[in-house]
């Protein structure tokens, strides 16, 4: 019945009954782009959410906000993250203080629930997905023409560049990653086309 919904120039909505209203939590917040958002598990008014809209940039990016109280108040916790776009984090499923976030400025982790962050790859990323059932392997997009996909094997510490089987002729900016606990060695990617538009203006 709660779900959370984030919108690139709107803030964070919530609803306890499956839709039926609605109740905005970020109207006190000096941004109102939310790209990511995450729950704690086990105390679920202790919510992360990343800033800036990772689409359109219409919305100005501040890194991580977090709230220990439900989204009454909200704390701003972009150490050494500084102003990034945040467009997906993810929670450790073992550890729920460690936490991976994609930004526009690279790969930052935690392992304190935000109060520090370390940048462990640069670059702009968008997509970041655990290995189901292994949060050792994680996986990463990064916004380049062609795009690229990356790959650790020691919870974000470091980064690998995967190129084996990636079309890189013809392929855009854009790349998301899919998993699924159905089969977790498969990974897919969906790569944009590189498109030039009757203007001339490619994207």
């Amino acid at each position: 019945n709660t779900i959370y919904i984030g919108s690139p120039a709107g803030g964070l909505w919530k609803t306890t009954n499956h839709g039926g209203s609605w109740t905005n939590l970020c109207n006190n917040l000096p941004t109102l782009g939310v790209s990511s958002i995450l729950v704690h598990p086990t105390y679920p008014n202790t919510i992360y959410i990343g800033t800036g809209d990772r689409d359109a940039n219409d919305a100005f990016p501040m890194g991580v906000f977090k709230t220990t109280d439900g989204g009454t108040t909200w704390n701003q916790i972009n150490n050494s993250m500084g102003n990034a776009t945040v467009g997906a984090m993810i929670m450790s499923p073992s550890n729920p203080n460690t936490i991976l976030a994609a930004t526009s400025n690279g790969i930052y982790k935690t392992t304190n629930g935000g109060t520090t962050w370390s940048l462990k790859t640069s670059g702009n990323f968008k997509d970041i997905k655990f290995k189901p059932g292994d949060p050792t392997v994680v996986y990463a997009a990064k916004i380049l023409t062609p795009s690229e996909f990356y790959r650790s094997a020691d919870t974000g510490e470091t980064w690998t560049k995967i190129t084996s089987g990636i079309p890189t002729a013809g392929i855009g900016s854009r790349m998301v990653i899919g998993v699924s606990p159905k089969n977790s060695s498969v990974v897919y990617l969906v790569q944009i086309k590189d498109q030039v538009a009757p203007n001339n203006k490619q994207f």
